[in-house]
């Protein structure tokens, strides 16, 4: 089933229902398209004329881009250059929900694979940024009320729009703090510090160790350190010992939980232990953490 029709010169930008594989083959998939997926298990061979920004709400997508693989898991994104020719897979049983934005190139949206930034012909993006927070709410709103879809397609062409710029205009900046000389490995490096970020921020409910973060991102402990460290301005375990102890302060602010139980949530061998931790990391003990800003 295929929603939405072709677009004229006053109409809004089409919105269009995926639910087999092979339909991307004949969709205009072209700037100003929204598109809906709800696919089982297959493949599609497509071509873009826009640049496009994909979403996975539920399930997992395989895409075989210029030779290479890219997976996309639930919560996950990734943008792709005009003019790219893929193929994506999802795997059954199960349905595999996703949204795919043909952007709105008459904004004059950077992309990946705009030659001033660099960046390849797709590059994935971190779940924890704030355009897969947008693209993940109009894709639950979608998923549960198709029919919106049509009276949606133009504020979600221009959000994400938006949203692709700001992404890429970070990551930009990210990419300049590293130091490695080879563009295509600035690249893949801070991607890969992205998933160890990532990682962190999944598990800030527990301790990690270095190991296991460098297993995740696959870098070595060294470059890992190295390279997290020039990005972010710590180095991983210290940036997810803060975050922990941000979200302590939240928790501490509520009054959801006390300070004894937060030392104990946290792992510190004592009060008095995370108490140290606490001043050195936000300059006044937990009793004070509704004064933080």
């Amino acid at each position: 089933m295929i929603g939405g029709s072709s677009r004229s010169a006053s109409a809004p930008p089409p919105f269009l229902l995926m639910e087999s594989h092979g339909e991307g083959t004949r969709l205009p998939l072209r700037s100003g398209t929204v598109v809906l997926s709800r696919l089982h298990g297959g493949r599609s061979r497509m071509r873009s004329f826009a640049p496009s920004v994909k979403y996975v709400l539920e399930g997992e997508e395989l895409y075989e881009i210029e030779g290479r693989t890219k997976r996309l898991r639930a919560g996950e994104f990734m943008l792709v250059e005009a003019g790219v020719e893929f193929e994506a897979r999802t795997a059954g049983p199960g349905r595999t929900t996703g949204l795919c934005i043909y952007l709105g190139t008459g904004d004059g949206a950077a992309v990946a694979g705009d030659p001033t930034l660099g960046l390849g012909r797709a590059l994935a993006g971190s779940r924890i940024d704030p355009l897969a927070a947008t693209l993940g709410n109009y894709a639950r709103l979608l998923a549960d009320r198709p029919g919106a879809g049509p009276g949606l397609a133009r504020r979600i062409v221009q959000e994400a729009t938006i949203g692709v710029e700001d992404y890429l205009a970070a990551f930009a900046n990210r990419l300049e703090r590293l130091n490695c000389l080879k563009a295509s490995t600035r690249i893949e490096t801070l991607q890969r510090v992205e998933r160890a970020r990532c990682f962190l921020h999944d598990h800030a409910g527990r301790p990690v160790t270095l190991e296991e973060v460098s297993a995740h991102a696959a870098l070595s402990r060294f470059h890992l350190t190295r390279s997290f460290s020039e990005v972010f301005g710590l180095p991983p375990l210290t940036y997810h010992r803060r975050l922990r102890l941000e979200g302590a302060a939240r928790l501490l602010k509520s009054h959801a939980v006390t300070a004894t139980e937060i030392a104990e949530q946290l792992g510190y061998a004592s009060l008095s232990a995370f108490t140290r931790a606490f001043r050195g990391t936000f300059g006044v003990p937990p009793s004070k953490a509704r004064d933080l800003a």
